[in-house]
């Protein structure tokens, strides 16, 4: 059972950040976290340290990928492990910066913001 407690102090880091950056997750290999939601992050791209062992993060690997993974110290210095719930890890990559995530969202797209998104792509191409 869930019981409610008033807490106007709190905020949720996402709220109270100065900058904050969204990624949209794709696919299915963090268990709850479905295909659609949004992970919020600082924004600040730093490069990935202890601090983040065993967080729910957003990484930039050094080919390219961006992923919603946990993170963990790799077997060769200054790599890292990749961590999903259902998928392979992806063991000893280079990072080149890793944000802990500070909000997840929920969202699935409408069909709205389908149409949208395909308008906005019809304008590009008659541009």
């Amino acid at each position: 059972m869930l019981q409610q407690t008033p807490s106007p102090s709190v905020m949720p880091a996402a709220f109270t950040a100065k900058r904050t950056a969204a990624y949209s997750v794709r696919g299915y290999t963090m268990g709850a976290i479905r295909d659609g939601w949004w992970a919020f992050v600082p924004g600040q791209q730093t490069k990935p340290n202890d601090d983040l062992i065993d967080e729910l993060c957003i990484a930039h690997t050094k080919t390219g990928r961006t992923l919603l993974r946990y993170l963990r110290k790799g077997r060769v210095p200054g790599t890292w492990d990749l961590l999903s719930i259902t998928g392979d890890p992806l063991l000893d990559q280079e990072l080149l910066w890793a944000e802990r995530v500070i909000w997840l969202e929920p969202h699935k797209i409408t069909h709205t913001e389908i149409a949208e998104c395909l308008a906005i792509e019809a304008q590009k191409v008659a541009e």
